[in-house]
This record gives C-alpha cells, structure tokens and sequence, in this order.
C-alpha cells in the first residue's frame, strides 16, 4: 500500500463505519418509529376526544412521544413548531393541508329548572341569561334556521367563555343556556339538562386535522395521519351522534 494509501484508509474505513451506523439507525426507525409529535387542539376536543385516541396511539408506538397543546389560542403551526392541529372549520388558511374528520353537530342546552316553558322561537332567548363561547374575543354567532326561516343572535351574553366545558358546567349548575358540542352534552345528558329548540339549529361546523407538508413527512407523521383515518368512524360517532336526546 502506498504512503497516501496508508494515510486515506483510517479515514475511509471512519466514513464507511458512520455511513454503516447511520444505515443501521435508519433501519431500526422505519422498523420502530421514533421521535416527538406535537399536536395543537382546542381544550374541550382534548379531553373529550383526543385523550382516549392518543393514549391508544402511544400504546401502539410506544417509541413516538406526544406533545399535546390544549389550548383555544389559534397557533401557528410553522412557529410555533406543530405538526398537527385539530381545528374547527370552515377554515381560513388555505395554504395548509386540511383532512376533514366529521361535522360537529350542536346542541342548545338548559338545566330543566332554569327554563321552565317551552321555546318555540330563538328570538325568546333574547330573554333568557345565555353562554356564549368566544375566540380571542371573537363572539361566535348563535345561528338558527326552520322552514325557510333563518335567525342569528349576535347580541351581548350574560357570560362570554372560551371552554365549553366551562360553559357546561355553569349549564348544570343551573345557570342559563349554551350552545354545546353533542359530545359534551350526550355525556352529561342524564343530569338534569334539556335540548332548547332542537329544529333551529344550524351551526356549519366540521372538524379538520391540518398540517403543513404532504411530501416529506417523516415516518412518525405518516403512522398518525394513518392511525387518524382508521379512527375516523369513531370520531364521527362522537362529534356527529345519532342518540343525542
């Protein structure tokens, strides 16, 4: 072997020793996927619906570690460093990559003793105390349609709340009326609440997965925008629910 020879080989056999551990690191990845997630998601979607399918996902991939922001703040998945967020929609940002999961169906609720009578007109909660969620100070609008009819109440509530949750709890406390996800309310339906006008209701609302690249996902993405899809039908049944009454 040649002088040069003897000086190049130390440092050729070090590349092809990294490229080698490199290949081998690769291998154990795609056989036993790793890294961290991190996923935005409103509070309430968190705990009613995300804590049970995330919980099956770690148990799936025991290797992938989770970083779950439950917040109703609107976060920027580029700077603020998200893979995933689960957003309520129609949605604004169209340069980000939306799977729609399922509508969300809605539901105007009371404690039975908090309204007495019957409503037969949305312009009768004007009279009552009522619950309104918000945005980073945004009022959503309650929306109402029947038979051609259509009804919108934008005026000043009794309490503004950013968590339905909280806005279900003061519900069941006995205090006025909110607009609840079904899911919050089927789970609570056997204390005390009742539905209010429930063929007025259209809220056009449907739960979106977005995130921002389709073409270099890593591993770990692709396994929980699968693992997402094969839930689907689940999801529906929860934010969608034939049973609500």
């Amino acid at each position: 072997m040649t002088e040069l020879g003897e000086q190049v080989l130390p440092k050729a056999r070090l590349i092809a020793d990294t490229v080698y551990e490199l290949s081998n690191e690769a291998q154990t990845m795609m056989s036993s996927p790793m890294g961290k997630l991190t996923i935005s998601a409103p509070r309430a979607l968190s705990q009613d619906l995300l804590a049970p399918l995330l919980a099956e996902f770690l148990n799936r991939y025991p290797n992938i570690k989770l970083d779950l922001r439950a917040s109703n703040r609107f976060q920027n998945l580029a700077e603020d460093n998200i893979d995933f967020a689960f957003r309520l929609g129609p949605l604004v940002d169209s340069s980000l990559i939306a799977m729609k999961l399922s509508k969300v169906t809605y539901v105007l609720a009371a404690h039975k003793d908090a309204v007495s009578d019957e409503l037969d007109h949305p312009s009768q909660l004007l009279e009552l105390p009522c619950i309104r969620a918000h945005i980073e100070g945004y009022i959503l609008p309650w929306q109402f349609a029947k038979a051609g009819e259509r009804y919108e109440i934008n005026s000043e509530p009794a309490m503004l709340c950013d968590d339905f949750i909280v806005a279900r709890t003061m519900t069941i406390s006995g205090y006025g009326v909110s607009l609840l996800p079904a899911s919050l309310y089927r789970e609570r339906k056997m204390q005390d609440l009742k539905i209010l006008l429930p063929d007025w209701i259209e809220q056009d609302k449907s739960l979106f997965m977005v995130y921002q690249d389709r073409v270099n996902l890593p591993q770990k993405s692709k396994l929980f925008i699968e693992f997402i899809k094969e839930k689907q039908s689940w999801i529906e049944s929860i934010l969608c629910p034939s049973d609500i009454s």
